[in-house]
């Protein structure tokens, strides 16, 4: 969840409070690969399985969401990572372009509070990231550049928008999720535990895990997020609007771990 990160103290009333909340992984990452799931029954894909999958043309619909927006830009960084993947269709690409993320960025704690200023491609040269949120940034823009169409959805914890209403300290809580197209289809991406959906409903505001949808867009600042504090005013008040009685947990399948 990626707002669940560190918030200095409540000591000087909400304004303070505003200004400090940090968005960071619910697993209080230490290092990327640590939120991977490790279950049986969710192993990672054999190379060879990859053949079994057939893409279809993109539809114009989802073609649109191979276009880059301000934040996700594609510089020399990102296009370097892009040509290090060559999968065979977009579901191996989805792969390795996963893989490559885990496997050359870290996670600093400090960098929390500057989460949704930074471009992809600054994350790619500093390799590093601050938190859930810049993860799934990382990774949408480089699912893009290797010719996967995809966006990123933000979700509002249930259980933390029913808390809110009775105590407005409650610590923000949320997530966020990316949606690709594969094959023939949309799928749903959970970045923090490296899951897969593949029978997602895009008409659904129900997500996995108590979470509820509050905006789907190409990057955060074409979605007018450009730091945590307006990010964190939307929530609260989609927190006020919220009746628990729309939420109901989807019985999505995980079509495995996303690693190689």
């Amino acid at each position: 969840m990626f707002f669940a990160g560190d918030v200095a103290g409540r000591l000087i009333g909400m304004n303070f409070l505003r200004l400090l909340v940090s968005i960071a992984c619910s697993l209080s990452l230490l290092t990327l690969s640590s939120c991977a799931g490790t279950t049986g029954a969710n192993k990672p894909l054999e190379a060879a399985e990859f053949n079994q999958y057939t893409d279809s043309p993109i539809p114009a619909e989802a073609s649109v969401w191979l276009l880059a927006g301000k934040q996700t830009r594609p510089g020399p960084t990102i296009a370097d990572a892009a040509n290090r993947i060559a999968g065979r269709n977009r579901r191996e690409r989805l792969y390795q372009a996963v893989d490559y993320v885990w496997n050359h960025f870290r996670y600093e704690r400090g960098l929390n509070s500057a989460m949704l200023s930074r471009t992809a491609e600054e994350l790619f040269k500093e390799k590093t990231l601050g938190g859930c949120a810049d993860y799934a940034l990382a990774q949408v823009a480089l699912f893009r550049a290797v010719g996967i169409p995809a966006q990123v959805v933000l979700t509002a914890n249930v259980a933390w928008m029913q808390s809110y209403k009775k105590n407005d300290l409650v610590m923000t809580t949320g997530h966020v999720f990316i949606e690709v197209y594969l094959e023939n289809r949309w799928y749903l991406v959970d970045p923090t535990y490296r899951f897969l959906y593949p029978h997602y409903d895009r008409t659904s505001k129900s997500y996995p895990r108590g979470e509820y949808f509050v905006m789907r867009g190409n990057d955060y600042w074409e979605l007018g997020l450009f730091d945590v504090p307006t990010l964190v005013d939307i929530f609260y008040a989609h927190a006020l609007r919220f009746h628990r009685e729309r939420y109901q947990e989807p019985a999505y399948a995980i079509d495995g771990l996303l690693a190689l």
